[in-house]
């Protein structure tokens, strides 16, 4: 016989949504109840929907966007062995688009180190912050998220209309491909570290740094690429 364990509130809300999630009944994008809503249904505080929708995003089965609520992100169980398929599928595509990088964002980063303001590199280590927060806790949406929005920031900071156009293109493409690969825990970690290389590159106002630590990055990434299709990294 065994001990009988009592299930903590917040891991029943969270398997009671997953559920819901899970059953068929919505799509990726449909916005969840909202928290007075399931207080109700559920017999539970706020506090408690909250965390619970917190693990939920975590574990990326919702997205949580502020003042809007929260949204299907995931509609099936995480299963490795559809990691491994999607990036041997899409590995060709994924690759032209690591070369257009590898071509645009040195660039991009050496003009976004000459015209960047004191504010930019401030909100550039912000979101370095975030991403750290994000990758401890392994909220995978917040860092795919987080990852889109560094890259685009520099972009951004440039101040060319036509890198920024290209970019845009870019980003709708790699959304697929950062959902994914950041459900490899060693991918995620993967970009702490460079990401810190290049913030630092605009405190320093090192454009040359910046332009190299980008073309180092782009280059881990294309590795991480070949990495994700071997089912000992998941």
């Amino acid at each position: 016989m065994q001990a009988v364990q009592r299930v903590p509130i917040v891991q029943q809300v969270v398997d009671n949504l997953k559920q819901y999630i899970i059953s068929g009944d919505l799509s990726v994008g449909d916005k969840l109840p909202s928290e007075a809503s399931l207080c109700e249904k559920l017999s539970v505080g706020r506090g408690t929907i909250r965390e619970a929708m917190r693990i939920l995003q975590a574990k990326g089965f919702v997205e949580i966007k502020a003042g809007r609520g929260a949204f299907v992100f995931r509609t099936e169980e995480f299963d490795k062995n559809d990691i491994i398929a999607w990036f041997a599928e899409n590995e060709i595509e994924v690759i032209d688009l690591l070369e257009v990088r590898a071509a645009i964002e040195p660039l991009a980063v050496k003009l976004a180190i000459q015209r960047s303001t004191s504010k930019d590199v401030e909100k550039l280590k912000q979101i370095l912050a975030d991403t750290d927060e994000a990758v401890e806790r392994n909220d995978v949406p917040a860092i795919a998220e987080l990852d889109e929005k560094f890259h685009s920031f520099i972009v951004k900071c440039s101040r060319n209309k036509l890198l920024i156009s290209i970019n845009s293109q870019i980003v709708h493409y790699l959304k697929a491909f950062r959902e994914k690969t950041f459900f490899i825990p060693s991918n995620a970690k993967n970009l702490l570290i460079p990401h810190g290389k290049i913030v630092s590159a605009f405190v320093e106002k090192d454009e040359n740094a910046g332009s190299q630590y980008m073309i180092e990055h782009l280059e881990w990434v294309r590795k991480d690429l070949k990495k994700s299709k071997d089912p000992d990294a998941l």
